[in-house]
């Protein structure tokens, strides 16, 4: 932050004495610090502003931060646009209109589509593959409308008004060397910058009257190849780099030598070069103006994406940034943990203080609006985690180590924010006692979540409950999801003989499983329960445990252990059945699915969907890369060429079977390195139609380095060289395998989902975080876990990866069989039944738990909308805003945040697709317990206003966008 603070601080003094000079900048989140920081001198305040209205100042983009385009999920990516845009608005009064995305490795087809939605109408893009640049270049089509393969679907997208200019840097980088034109030898003689004592690769001299002419001549030739490679012959040249304008001396040598060269630039009439000092927007609108009069202001249009990146200019041969997919897979299961739980406590947070004002609760309401604060803080910290050096893994062992720790401050304080919310809501006296009104910390003393983590470097546990004889154990639990849900809750008991009742005291259907201690010890002080919960949409539901007498009969889950190379004891006497394996084959199966895991690896072999009677095969196996050293590094992927892979264990598993009333499951231990469960549930609904699979692994204690854990499955569909995977957990794209470049060109990230096809089947996996990708085998698709790498890839990091943790990582696979007449031109989706356990799969209930010791009422039940919404949208967010003068303060508005997400028609539609008897333009349902004074649509961000809204029965989405929409709720 020093660095920063040097550098803004030069920017205020500089710019004001230099007028004709111009500066552009991109992260809110520096900026917001910055100006907290000036809070005692106003007057700075004030010149930033000017800067800004002037024109010497652009905030580009005006996210938090500059977001990862590859691992980063389209929830975080618009969470981090709004906070940065909120910002702007509030604090600075004005919004970006230019895109800035210069070090993202490699660019996705979302992030345009967002920064489009926000209001922003041209961006510029640096790192793509180097085949692009000369591709493009060669066509003189760097710049292009940017738009997406859904867009012609859409009839309002015909029009240009909807499409974003992108500019593709024709250069490898954005530093003065690379940035003035193809020579990098020439550009250095234009890099001014000279401080005492700092190494340098500058050959530059200052511009004297003796030189000058030279010199000019050197750098119109430069800046005039660039120009050539664009119709409208303007040229757009970055003067900067990483960490640079941090001294004044900077400051006045690169501008009083540019000013030399500009003005006898100007001054050669015969040379028709006109040149200054410009921001991103000035280049814009020069481009846009001259391009009406050649053409009508007409480009190409470019539809997919620019993944993978690879570049040449390190080596003299393509290295392809394909590593950071994978790297550091705990904190990217963290973020998205985080994600899940700050989105909970956006939408709980917006409904308890909108319920609470409007009953006039002024004390309640006060002690929400300090809850604010910490909502705050946890946008920020998932924000910042999505910059393109966080998300990926692509920062010191240090650095990332800060990362974990505010992204686990973001934890405590979401957290806190859902207990309060729900318990305001659902007790029917909501403070009895002072410390219901106490801050966030300590938690409140009533309802609390049912995990427990000591630390950021800790997998979550579940914390195991008491359930008090008389009264029972109460349990909370939130469907944040507008949509009927039918979810099993996992709670930990210390007494495993109980019944679980609803609201209207019918007792649900419950299973006790065991807890494990490793692999094959039963632990005797705690359980693990399950009982299926049947949620309205958007609500609370209150569920009691109740104990029962141990002598009534109950069906016992059974458990088998199936032990190759250790020996296991099995317990006499057992609240379970045990089973010897004897020789039959390890099968899970329900009404909808038989799934056949081998006995030899553990690992899933087959599946049979039942309606179809057709088995096809779906083997698992857990394998390395064996990756080459100095070439696989957090940035980059390079398999050993002459021993690519090799297996996981040279012993065998233990595995162990555990079959119940509700679900079945196999786990399957490798010792020290892997797990893996498959389940399947034995009830009619979505979750019954698919095989859910957990695994854990830990490379920690690896003995191995500069390896690669991936999970491969080959199926016997006939996929040939094509498969989809998802862009950032918003859209799919169809990928190609391509023999003729090595494997790790093949690989692509993978945020939600991946899939496989042939005409007769569907073979999808939906991911919980984002990994490594490729289908390097027709029938084939595999998934990179973690990484573990001694040496550094020379990219930037300057070390290795070996900060490896116990990492999980969460699957759901379906086979879906296709349509006997599918759309053959349709664009690449998710079937509906893939979609419901995408959602189910990141956006889990929330589960809360009374604390068992003190018996206070609360209300069975609140469900927040009137009825369900149509089944193919996705509540995004109910986000808070800030007050329109005071950022830290939240006002009586919110943004809802809806997404009208696209579903394949090739798939055959699954037995309890709730999309069946739906309308066609279904309406958006009322929201109970709230009263809404006026709802107008504005841009993604809430920046920009686009129309009144005189009920949600006027909201109209397309198939595949996002709207936004701001509540404005009465007083």
């Amino acid at each position: 932050m020093s660095t920063t603070v040097h550098i803004l601080n030069s920017m205020l003094n500089k710019l004001t004495q230099y007028r004709d000079m111009t500066f552009v900048w991109a992260e809110i989140s520096y900026l917001a610090k910055y100006w907290d920081s000036l809070k005692n001198r106003p007057h700075l305040r004030e010149t930033l502003k000017d800067l800004i209205m002037r024109g010497q100042l652009e905030i580009v983009t005006g996210g938090w931060v500059m977001t990862d385009e590859a691992a980063a999920h389209y929830y975080a990516m618009i969470d981090q646009l709004i906070e940065g845009h909120q910002w702007m608005k509030s604090t600075l009064g004005v919004a970006p209109t230019t895109g800035w995305s210069i070090d993202p490795f490699g660019h996705g087809s979302t992030v345009p589509y967002l920064l489009r939605s926000s209001g922003i109408k041209n961006t510029y893009i640096q790192r793509t593959h180097y085949a692009w640049k000369q591709f493009l270049a060669a066509r003189e089509q760097l710049e292009f409308w940017w738009r997406q393969q859904f867009d012609s679907s859409s009839a309002f997208n015909n029009s240009q008004d909807e499409d974003i200019l992108c500019h593709l840097a024709p250069f490898d980088l954005y530093s003065v060397k690379h940035a003035c034109g193809p020579d990098t030898d020439v550009c250095l003689q234009f890099d001014f910058r000279r401080v005492a004592g700092e190494f340098t690769e500058s050959k530059a001299s200052r511009v004297t009257k003796d030189n000058v002419h030279e010199k000019a001549e050197l750098l119109v030739g430069q800046y005039g190849r660039m120009a050539s490679l664009f119709p409208h012959n303007v040229a757009l040249a970055l003067l900067g780099d990483d960490f640079r304008f941090n001294h004044d001396m900077e400051w006045d040598q690169q501008y009083r030598n540019y000013k030399v060269l500009f003005d006898y630039i100007n001054s050669q009439e015969h040379w028709n070069v006109e040149i200054q000092f410009g921001t991103l927007n000035d280049y814009f609108q020069e481009v846009h103006q001259r391009m009406k009069k050649l053409n009508g202001d007409q480009y190409p249009t470019l539809v997919g994406d620019f993944h993978p990146y690879g570049d040449i200019y390190a080596e003299g041969r393509p290295s392809y940034w394909t590593g950071y997919f994978s790297t550091r897979p705990y904190w990217k299961h963290l973020s998205r943990e985080l994600e899940h739980w700050l989105r909970s406590a956006e939408i709980l947070y917006t409904l308890a203080r909108t319920v609470i004002r409007q009953q006039g609760n002024i004390r309640l309401r006060e002690r929400l609006d300090q809850d604010y604060n910490y909502l705050t803080l946890a946008r920020q910290s998932l924000g910042l985690f999505q910059h393109h050096d966080a998300i990926t893994g692509t920062s010191k062992e240090i650095v990332m180590h800060d990362y974990g720790q505010q992204l686990y401050r973001g934890f405590k304080e979401v957290m806190g924010v859902i207990s309060h919310s729900a318990q305001f809501l659902l007790l029917h006296e909501p403070f009895t006692k002072p410390s219901d009104l106490l801050p966030a910390h300590p938690m409140t003393s009533y309802l609390f979540p049912d995990i427990q983590r000591p630390s950021y470097d800790t997998l979550p546990q579940k914390v195991a409950l008491n359930v008090p004889k008389v009264e029972g154990q109460k349990v909370v639990v939130f469907n944040s999801m507008p949509h009927y849900r039918q979810e099993v809750i996992r709670v930990g008991i210390k007494y495993p003989h109980v019944r679980v009742v609803d609201p209207s005291g019918k007792e649900v259907p419950s299973q006790v499983n065991p807890a494990w201690n490793g692999s094959v010890e039963i632990l005797s002080s705690i359980f693990e329960l399950l009982f299926v919960a049947e949620l309205p949409p958007l609500s609370l539901i209150t569920y009691i445990v109740y104990r029962k007498e141990e002598l009534l009969k109950v069906s016992k889950t059974t458990i088998t252990v199936f032990v190759s190379d250790v020996f296991a004891k099995i317990p006499r006497a057992s609240l379970f059945n045990f089973r010897n394996p004897g020789d039959e084959e390890i099968v899970l199966k329900n009404q909808f699915l038989t799934a056949v895991i081998s006995k030899t690896s553990g690992l899933l072999d087959s599946v049979e969907l039942t309606a179809e009677k057709v088995v096809k095969k779906v083997a698992m196996k857990v394998l390395y890369y064996n990756s080459e050293e100095f070439h696989s590094g957090a940035y980059l992927f390079q398999p050993n060429k002459m021993y690519p892979v090799f297996n996981i264990s040279e012993r065998f598993p233990i595995i162990r079977v555990v079959q119940g009333q509700i679900t079945s499951e196999v786990t399957t231990v490798y010792p020290g390195v892997f797990s893996v469960t498959y389940r399947v549930y034995h009830f009619d609904g979505p979750l019954a139609e698919g095989i859910e699979v957990d695994t854990i692994f830990d490379m920690s204690e690896s003995r191995r380095n500069n390896v690669e854990l991936f999970l491969r499955v080959e199926s016997d569909l006939n996929s040939e060289n094509a498969f989809f995977t998802d862009s950032s957990g918003f859209q799919m794209i169809k990928r190609y395998t391509h023999a003729h470049v090595p494997t790790e060109a093949n690989f692509y990230p993978v945020t939600s989902a991946a899939y496989i096809e042939d005409s007769d089947w569907r073979l999808t996996m939906l991911v919980s975080h984002a990994h490594g990708c490729s289908s390097l085998h027709s029938g084939w698709l595999e998934v990179v876990l973690d990484r573990r790498l001694r040496f550094d890839d020379s990219r930037g990091m300057a070390e290795g990866v070996m900060d490896n943790k116990r990492t999980n990582a969460h699957f759901w696979f379906l086979l879906e069989k296709m349509r006997s007449d599918p759309k053959e031109d349709e664009v690449p989706n998710l079937s509906h039944l893939a979609n419901v356990l995408s959602s189910v799969l990141n956006y889990p209930a929330i589960i809360l738990a009374s604390d068992g010791k003190d018996e206070r009422p609360l209300r069975g039940a609140m469900t927040f909308i009137e009825k369900a919404f149509p089944c193919d949208v996705h509540l995004v967010n109910l986000r808070t805003t800030p007050e329109a003068q005071n950022y830290n303060h939240p006002s009586n508005s919110s943004l809802l945040i809806l997404h009208r997400m696209g579903r394949s028609c090739k798939v055959k539609a699954h037995v309890t697709d709730p999309c069946k008897n739906e309308p066609i333009k279904a309406q958006l349902s009322k929201f109970r317990h709230v009263q809404l004074q006026s709802i107008e649509q504005t841009s993604l961000t809430g920046i920009h206003s686009l129309r009144k809204v005189q009920s949600f029965n006027d909201v109209r989405i397309q198939p595949m966008e996002i709207q936004t929409y701001r509540l404005n709720f009465a007083h």
